[in-house]
């Protein structure tokens, strides 16, 4: 009997050993995911506006390459265009996420109407085409492109990055956990860029205007930059 009693108090003391071994484990795991801002609630996370005059983040992809759901090859340009390109990395496993996939499919209104909203999964490799098929509403461009995250080395999930499309750099990035959220961001972003836009020399402006018309196939010589008002050039 003695025996007896001395191993059931080993054991359990072992047991408490072992329980205190695996306390101190998930605290340490809790405060690395905690630095790291793994956990956090989206609505907890900004996206902060534009960096400063030339200090923009450049995409590092002049088009955002990928495959559809469905398996078929796409790209996205994201520099040389107008307006600007909302990208939404999204998941299909993430909680946050499940609103925003269905809001897209009632219909997103955007504060820009030149934003264009595509949706951002990782790539087939690991994410299920057929989950992302399942979420992603008809009409919402979906590319699923793991070289996307890393380019501009996405940290959580939902995540919004504004991209100008005419320059291809970031006007503003972060988190949020709603579209209301998503628009307040991007009419920050599109405000201070506008700003920084107004504080930039004449001479740059019309270099800026100048680039644009000649993306356009329009040169100096060009009888419509030169044509009177009301002569009827260009009807």
């Amino acid at each position: 009997m003695n025996a007896l009693i001395a191993i059931e108090a080993v054991v359990i003391v072992l047991l408490a050993v072992l329980v205190a071994g695996l306390l101190r484990s998930h605290a340490e795991i809790l405060r690395r995911l905690h630095e790291l801002g793994a956990g956090e609630a989206p609505t907890q996370l900004g996206m902060p506006g534009p960096p400063p005059p030339g200090t923009r983040r450049p995409v590092g992809l002049e088009a955002l390459t990928g495959v559809t759901p469905t398996g078929s090859a796409t790209s996205i340009p994201l520099a040389g265009s107008r307006g600007a390109v909302l990208l939404a990395f999204l998941t299909t496993g993430c909680t946050s996420c499940r609103p925003l996939w269905r809001a897209l499919g009632r219909g997103v209104s955007l504060p820009d109407p030149n934003v264009r909203i595509v949706a951002v999964t990782k790539g087939p490799e690991a994410e299920s085409p057929a989950e992302v098929g399942d979420l992603a509403p008809p009409g919402v461009t979906v590319v699923m492109s793991s070289e996307a995250w890393d380019r501009l080395a996405v940290p959580v999930a939902p995540f919004f990055a504004l991209v100008d499309a005419g320059t291809g750099s970031v006007l503003g990035e972060g988190a949020a956990g709603s579209w209301a959220q998503v628009g307040d961001l991007i009419r920050r972003a599109i405000g201070d860029a506008t700003a920084t836009h107004l504080h930039t020399s004449t001479a740059d402006r019309l270099a800026d205007t100048d680039e644009e018309l000649r993306r356009a196939g329009i040169g100096p010589d060009d009888p419509t930059l030169h044509s009177a008002p009301g002569d009827g050039a260009g009807e």
